[in-house]
C-alpha cells in the first residue's frame, strides 16, 4: 500500500467515526424527545380525565364542580408508568396542578382549568 492509500484509509476510518458518534448523539436528542412526547400525551388524557371528573355530581363519584379532593387514584390513573412518575401538585376549586418527572430527566407542569388545558412547561 502506498502513502496515499494509507491516508484515504485513515481519513475514511476518521470519518466514519465521526458520523457513528454524530448519530448516537442525534438518537438519544430524539429519544428523549419522544418520551417527552408521550409523557404530554399521559398529561392530556389526565388532565381530560380529570375535566369529566370535575363536572361529575359527588353522588357519581366526582367533583361536583371543584377539582378539590381529586387525586390519581380518584380516576384509576396509575402514578408511575414507564416513562414517568405523575403527581397532583394541587387541586383547589377550579384549578388543577399537574406535574411529571421524567426517568430520563426532564420535569413537566400544566394547570388545568374546567374547560381547559394550559401550556405545558418542560424542563430539561
Amino acid at each position: 500500500m502506498g502513502t496515499q492509500q494509507i491516508l484515504l484509509l485513515v481519513l475514511g476510518t476518521f470519518i466514519v467515526g465521526v458520523a457513528v458518534v454524530l448519530a448516537i448523539i442525534y438518537f438519544r436528542s430524539n429519544q428523549q424527545q419522544t418520551e417527552i412526547d408521550e409523557v404530554i400525551n399521559e398529561l392530556n388524557h389526565i388532565s381530560s380525565t380529570a375535566q369529566g371528573w370535575y363536572r361529575k355530581p359527588t353522588q357519581l363519584g366526582g367533583g361536583d364542580g371543584s377539582f378539590t379532593g381529586f387525586t390519581l387514584m380518584t380516576v384509576a390513573q396509575p402514578d408511575t408508568t414507564g416513562l414517568a412518575i405523575y403527581h397532583v401538585v394541587s387541586a383547589k376549586g377550579d384549578s388543577l396542578s399537574l406535574e411529571a418527572v421524567g426517568f430520563s430527566h426532564f420535569t413537566i407542569n400544566v394547570v388545568v382549568s374546567p374547560s381547559s388545558i394550559g401550556a405545558y412547561t418542560v424542563i430539561k
